[in-house]
């Protein structure tokens, strides 16, 4: 077994390697929308549309998903704009205000939005739990953790600095108090 001898000495994660993986964690654990974009994303892949891209945006509480994507037939886009739709609005895990979905290669894009009220209207509630969080709170949480840890980095690293130059002239200050004595001794 390797390791288990005597005097082995077993390795500790350096603080970078921790403190990335705490970055990593805060961002996946306090952001429902990127993973919202992703599920969503998949779930129309799933739903047979193609060159699928979910986007989002929000400005003064105003929030919007965006979606692009090549509709399942040319024949019908309509009826794949709603059944696209239908799968944001069942999927998509933050409230938001309007849907934009750009429907491509059919003549050119097509352009098709959705409010909030009429797609309630259309396809009746939300899965219970999609409405909870608002999709601009969740991006203002989601940069507020970021600030946090990048200002806790940026704190840890003057530190650190700072504490190397210190030491660094303590240790220079004690090279030059302590001369060796000439060689040979002079003779008096």
């Amino acid at each position: 077994m390797i390791g288990a001898g005597r005097g082995s000495c077993r390795r500790h994660p350096g603080p970078v390697v921790i403190a990335l993986s705490v970055l990593g964690l805060l961002l996946l654990a306090g952001c429902t929308t990127i993973r919202g974009l992703v599920d969503t994303e998949n779930a129309l892949t799933r739903a047979g549309f193609t060159h699928v891209d979910v986007n989002f945006s929000s400005n003064n509480g105003f929030d919007q998903v965006e979606v692009a994507l090549r509709p399942k037939s040319t024949e019908l886009p309509k009826a794949d704009a709603e059944d696209a739709a239908r799968v944001v609005w069942t999927t998509f895990p933050l409230r938001f205000d309007l849907l934009r979905l750009e429907l491509l290669g059919t003549g050119g894009p097509e352009v098709t939005t959705y409010t909030y009220s009429e797609m309630a209207e259309t396809f009746g509630a939300r899965p219970p739990g999609l409405d909870d969080k608002e999709l601009g709170d969740d991006v203002v949480r989601a940069g507020v953790g970021v600030a946090i840890v990048l200002a806790i980095f940026g704190l840890l690293f003057t530190v650190g600095v700072v504490l190397a130059i210190v030491l660094g002239l303590r240790a220079s200050r004690r090279r030059r108090s302590v001369v060796p004595p000439p060689w040979p001794p002079v003779a008096r």
